[in-house]
C-alpha cells in the first residue's frame, strides 16, 4: 500500500510538471548533404565571402540575408523546405565576420590603451569599420556579380529575402547599385532605421550593453548574447536552438558587434521604391517594436504586411509552416 501510495505521488508530481512545461521553439535537424553547393566570392577590402546555393538556376532566384549576430544557416527551415527548393533557385551567405566568410579586424588594440575600445573606434569609424552597411553592399553585389557571370539574368527575376538586419542590408545594395534589378523585397522582422537607440528600449539596453562592452570582457559579451536570442522569440528557444544561434554569434569578432551601433537611415530611399515588398511582422516582437514595423511598411509604394500572431522577431523558426508559404506565395505572384 505505501508502494502504491509512492507510486501514485511520482505520477501526479510528473503529471503536473508536465503540465507546466513551457512551449519552446524546437531545433529541427536536416540532411547534411542535400545537393547544395558551396563557394567562396572575394568582395571589397579582399574579404572572402561564403556562399551556398541549390536549385535550378533557370527559376527565380532567392537571396537569403540573415539577421545580425547569425549566419547562413539561420535559414535551415526555409533552405529545407521542399516546395520552396524546386520552385527557386535559393542562394543563402555568411556575412563577413560570421560562418565561414572573413572575420577581417582593424587596429583597436593597437592604439592608445587609456581609451576604451569603444572610443576608439567611434572616433575612427570611417577608417577602421570593416563591417560598414556599405561594404555588407558590396559582399551582396560580389555574390549577385558571381552569379550573373554564370547564369543570364537578364532573363530571370531576383527576390532579396532579409530577416532583421538583412533588410537594411538588401535596401542599401539597391540603392548603391542601381543598375542591378532586383523584382522583389521581403522584410522579415525588418527595420528601415537605426535612429531609435537600444539604450531606449528598457528590454534589449542591458543585454545590448554587455554585447558592446568598451573592454570586450568576453563572460559580459556571451551574457549579452544569450539575452538577446532570449528575446528573440515570443515562445522561448529550446536549449539546443539557442545555443545554436549563440554557437553562430561567438565567432563574431568585436569589429562586427560594434558595427551595429553606426547610425543609419534608409527611409528615403525606401520610400522611392516601387517593386513588389512583403512585410513579415510578428506581433509580439520585442526587438523591432511594432510602432517601427508600422512605420516602415507605411512609407512603401507597392506594400503588403503580413502579422503573425503569438510571434516574436523569429519567424524563420518561429512560424515556419506560414513563413515559408507567404514566401512561396510571394514570390511566385512577381
Amino acid at each position: 500500500m505505501k508502494l502504491f501510495k509512492l507510486f501514485s505521488g511520482f505520477i501526479f508530481a510528473f503529471l503536473t510538471v508536465s503540465a507546466v512545461t513551457v512551449a519552446q521553439v524546437p531545433l529541427y535537424t536536416f540532411p547534411a548533404d542535400d545537393g547544395s553547393k558551396n563557394y567562396y566570392v572575394t568582395s571589397e577590402n579582399g574579404v572572402n565571402i561564403f556562399v551556398e546555393e541549390k536549385g535550378d538556376p533557370k527559376n527565380p532566384t532567392i537571396i537569403f540575408s540573415s539577421g545580425f549576430l547569425t549566419s547562413r544557416i539561420s535559414w535551415d527551415p526555409q533552405w529545407f523546405d521542399p516546395e520552396i527548393c524546386e520552385k527557386f533557385h535559393l542562394v543563402r551567405y555568411d556575412y563577413r565576420g560570421m560562418g565561414n566568410s572573413d572575420k577581417p579586424n582593424t587596429n583597436l588594440y593597437s592604439t592608445d590603451l587609456n581609451d576604451d575600445i569603444f572610443t576608439r573606434y567611434m572616433s575612427n569609424i570611417d577608417n577602421s569599420n570593416s563591417y560598414s552597411l556599405d561594404l555588407h553592399a558590396a559582399d551582396l553585389f560580389a555574390l549577385i556579380s558571381k552569379l550573373s557571370s554564370e547564369y543570364d539574368f537578364k532573363e530571370k527575376k531576383i527576390v532579396l529575402v532579409g530577416w532583421s538586419i538583412g533588410v537594411p542590408i538588401s535596401l542599401n545594395f539597391m540603392k548603391n547599385y542601381p543598375d542591378i534589378m532586383i523584382h522583389g523585397l521581403m522584410s522579415i522582422s525588418g527595420f528601415v532605421n537605426n535612429t531609435r537607440k537600444a539604450a531606449d528600449n528598457d528590454k534589449i539596453a542591458p543585454f545590448f550593453q554587455d554585447l558592446i562592452d568598451p573592454q570586450d570582457d568576453w563572460f559580459k559579451v556571451v551574457s549579452g548574447m544569450d539575452g538577446i536570442f532570449s528575446l528573440n522569440s515570443y515562445k522561448p528557444f529550446s536549449d539546443e536552438l539557442k545555443l545554436l544561434f549563440l554557437g553562430s554569434a561567438a565567432v563574431a569578432p568585436l569589429e562586427y558587434r560594434l558595427s551595429v551601433i553606426t547610425p543609419f537611415s534608409l527611409a528615403e530611399f525606401y520610400s522611392t521604391i516601387s517593386i513588389p515588398t512583403l512585410h513579415i511582422i510578428g506581433e509580439n516582437d520585442i526587438i523591432v517594436d511594432m510602432g517601427h514595423s508600422l512605420y516602415f511598411a507605411s512609407l512603401g509604394q507597392n506594400v503588403e504586411t503580413i502579422f503573425y500572431k503569438e510571434v516574436g522577431h523569429c519567424p524563420l523558426w518561429e512560424n515556419i509552416k506560414d513563413l515559408n508559404k507567404d514566401i512561396i506565395n510571394f514570390v511566385s505572384k512577381i
